[in-house]
């Protein structure tokens, strides 16, 4: 076999490493790919239990690329934020445009300009965007504001409070807000003496409040959700879609016509105005009676979702609609109750900080819920987040893997999409406190959850989020970018983590949309001195169990492998280890092989000890984070 001085190069490797491999004791990962490890039964969970091992697929590159996505936040230099996230490989963000932008009179957006700069923005540097619709409750529809101050002392649990004026005021409608959290019309004003500026209010005040203090309230356009068929839930249904036209309009007018829609954030705060008992969080006693559960057929969110999925696909029958109150509920509705037409769900499992077992053991009581029976004592760390283990029961394999992944869909669906539109780390929230550790922290982060994520079943996951003003928050982009000019390079000035992207999605240059993808499969040993995560029940997990092996296709004659070691505590250093592995079903002879770690931007020593037409057989040595094999045909 003849090859170049470049191919020789990449595979040659030191007489000492070779020694290394050729003489290491050997431990099979057999099988590598096994069904029982999605072997636990809800509620159960399991602490040595893989799901995400239960299956294996090749993904497409061209459609691993399409889904690098991330959260939006930046407040100023937008063409320099846009740009360099667009040149480390971003291909969609997720935008938020909530109700409250809608102006009192719904005839536009009350910033449109802004929006019209941003979206312009991503059409030019090719950016798909995943618009949020949402109604947080401090700011949860056409709204005003207004102070008032309060003439006499209202204890915490009074019914009645004194105020200076009370002109404005709507009955029921406006309402005393930000009492306890940020939220609008806490407690509304049912009814008032224009005499005395007594007001009447719909539940006992939640703290006290003294004469001459000031209290902000508003007046909100519409009321929080009550049972469908209700005039009330008619009235805030049309203003909801008043308000999604003109989303709609803004976008036609900005010239896309190619993004997403995401149809509510998180049921687990800023959610009082929808979630549940919808109106009765603003009142007590409760005002109205729920007899269907929200989010199923003929619940209020469920009906505000199905509206506003018709009204969408006729005018844009391409745009993909998301089901967001699945964020932090992942199961709560059967994919094949959504509403029709829905295109996809999306989900915010983080639980990237530290996690402390068996204190934090789920259902720590009920040591029947735990298929060993007991915790192991571990800190874990993970840049995947704790949902594709059995650490919980709610493991997101159990909808991400194949058959339920192909074959659960909406009526009117024929491909169904899965989204994780947030995920990120803190590295406070890990135990990270120094500017260097949380850049490198971050940019592992960002390779493995995009790697796993994208490879296990996931179409588009949003990172949260592009830009923080200190390292140790959660954004990407440099801290300084204010500062910075438009004309800077990315070369100059972009951080670990996006480098580290660009230099991964370089790797996918070149991928097209394939008919069909070959699927490899893969034999498994892991070679030398192994190492254990943790012993419970007896068994131990090793590392080795953990070793993560996600291919991609890019085009015909071209495969991309992330390898890594799923480390549970990413904060720790990990040796390098060192595995055999024997791949199979390559559409054809693999030739030009390269090894290349995308953090450091260098590439890896390795051998080759087999190649022939659809197989090949390599050594490679695996860090916690991926390094990728490439493989020309």
């Amino acid at each position: 076999m003849s090859v170049n001085a470049k191919t020789l190069g990449q595979i040659l490797i030191p007489l000492a490493v070779i020694n290394a491999f050729a003489f290491a004791q050997e431990f099979p990962i057999r099988p590598y790919v096994d069904l029982m490890q999605l072997d636990v039964p809800w509620p159960k969970h399991s602490h040595l239990r893989l799901p995400w091992r239960a299956y294996l697929e090749t993904k497409s590159g061209y459609e691993f690329l399409r889904g690098i996505g991330v959260n939006y936040n930046v407040l100023y230099r937008h063409e320099l934020g846009i740009r360099l996230l667009a040149e480390a490989g971003f291909r969609t963000f997720r935008i938020e445009i909530g109700w409250s932008n809608v102006n009192w009179d719904e005839t536009g957006l009350s910033n449109e300009e802004h929006w019209r700069m941003i979206l312009g923005l991503c059409k030019r540097y090719g950016i798909r965007p995943t618009i949020l619709l949402n109604a947080h409750h401090g700011v949860p529809c056409p709204h005003k504001f207004f102070e008032r101050k309060v003439v006499a002392d209202a204890p915490k649990g009074s019914r009645i409070i004194k105020l200076d004026n009370v002109a404005d005021i709507v009955p029921r409608y406006s309402g005393l807000c930000n009492l306890t959290d940020y939220w609008a019309c806490e407690v509304f004003i049912t009814e008032f003496e224009p005499q005395t500026g007594e007001c009447k209010l719909s539940k006992p005040l939640p703290k006290d409040l003294r004469a001459g203090e000031k209290v902000l309230l508003a007046t909100l356009k519409y009321l929080p959700a009550y049972p469908v068929a209700t005039p009330e839930f008619e009235a805030t249904a049309k203003g909801w879609l008043r308000y999604m036209q003109l989303v709609l309009n803004l976008l036609k007018g900005v010239g896309i016509d190619d993004f997403d829609l995401e149809i509510w954030n998180e049921l687990t705060f800023g959610s009082n105005f929808m979630r549940d008992f919808g109106i009765n969080h603003y009142y007590d006693p409760p005002v109205a009676e729920f007899k269907i559960d929200f989010l199923h057929p003929g619940g209020h969110a469920w009906e505000i979702a199905r509206r506003t999925i018709e009204l969408v696909k006729s005018k844009f029958p391409r745009v993909r609609c998301i089901w967001g109150f699945s964020n932090t509920t992942f199961f709560h509705t059967p994919i094949e109750k959504l509403p029709p037409f829905t295109d996809g769900q999306s989900y915010h499992p983080y639980g990237t900080g530290t996690r402390k077992l068996p204190e934090q053991e789920q259902a720590l009581n009920e040591t029947w819920r735990c298929l060993e029976g007991e915790a192991p004592k571990v800190e874990i760390r993970m840049p995947e987040g704790w949902a594709h283990t059995f650490v919980q029961t709610e493991s997101l394999m159990r909808l991400l893997n194949p058959e339920v992944r192909l074959n659960r869909k909406p009526v009117g669906v024929d491909r169904f999409y899965h989204y994780m539109t947030e995920h990120g780390v803190s590295p406070p929230e890990c135990g990270v406190n120094d500017e260097q550790g949380s850049w490198s922290l971050k940019a592992k982060t960002v390779l493995r959850s995009f790697c796993f994520w994208l490879n296990k079943g996931i179409d588009v996951m949003h990172y949260y989020c592009a830009h923080s003003e200190h390292a140790t928050d959660m954004g990407l982009l440099p801290t300084n970018l204010k500062e910075l000019t438009n004309s800077v390079s990315f070369e100059q000035v972009a951080t670990l983590p996006l480098k580290a992207l660009r230099n991964l999605t370089r790797t996918f240059s070149g991928s097209k949309l394939l008919r069909q993808v070959s699927q490899l499969s893969v034999d498994v040993i892991a070679l030398g001195k192994q190492t254990p995560i943790y012993t419970v029940a007896g068994k131990t997990l090793w590392q080795r169990d953990a070793f993560a092996f996600l291919p991609f296709q890019c085009h015909e004659r071209k495969f991309v492998i992330a390898i890594y070691t799923m480390t549970y505590d990413v904060t720790k250093p990990m040796t390098e280890e060192n595995y055999r592995l024997t791949i199979t079903g390559f559409n054809g002879t693999p030739k030009h092989i390269r090894f290349y770690d995308p953090l450091t931007d260098k590439p890896v020593s390795f051998k080759v000890s087999q190649r022939s037409k659809g197989k090949l057989v390599v050594e490679v040595s695996v860090t916690d984070y991926p390094r990728l094999l490439e493989v020309g045909l």
